[in-house]
């Protein structure tokens, strides 16, 4: 009986120490509003949803189950989204070409802005995918990891 406690209670000790100092999942709007107010956009960036986020990201409604998207006009390339799925794979893939159709289009209009592309955050997180595209990249990856550090 004794061993069976001493397991149990090393067991909750060991998960209690893993969770520590770290996210056990991303919320959206938490992590947007973080986004929002500490990244650099070129602009101001406007929340878009469903078809309008769909379209721009390549995903149907199957790919994900909450979408977050903020983007800035035709001007800048800067934008961001946050998605949790069930299959990050598929929605990073469909990401980088996102984004690779981004950097060919900007390369041409505004190749200031498609370096912005090169230098893009994409990190996965258990069922979340985020994606930062801002001329403050550093930043934006050290936002993202201190919102997962002490969330």
């Amino acid at each position: 009986m004794k061993k069976l406690i001493f397991t149990i209670v090393s067991v909750l000790v060991l998960t209690i120490l893993a969770a520590c100092g770290k996210v056990s999942e991303i919320d959206s709007v938490s992590l947007s509003e973080r986004i929002n107010s500490s990244v650099a956009f070129s602009e101001r960036l406007t929340q878009i949803e469903g078809t309008p986020a769909e379209k721009r990201f390549f995903l149907n409604p199957n790919d994900y189950t909450e979408i977050t998207a903020f983007v800035g006009t035709n001007a800048t390339c800067d934008e961001f989204a946050i998605i949790k799925t069930n299959d990050t794979q598929n929605v990073i893939t469909k990401l980088r070409g996102h984004l690779e159709i981004q950097k060919t289009s900007y390369s041409n209009y505004r190749p200031s802005e498609a370096q912005k592309i090169d230098n893009a955050v994409l990190e996965e997180y258990k069922d979340t995918v985020v994606l930062i595209v801002s001329g403050d990249s550093e930043n934006a990856a050290a936002v993202y990891e201190a919102y997962l550090k002490n969330k």
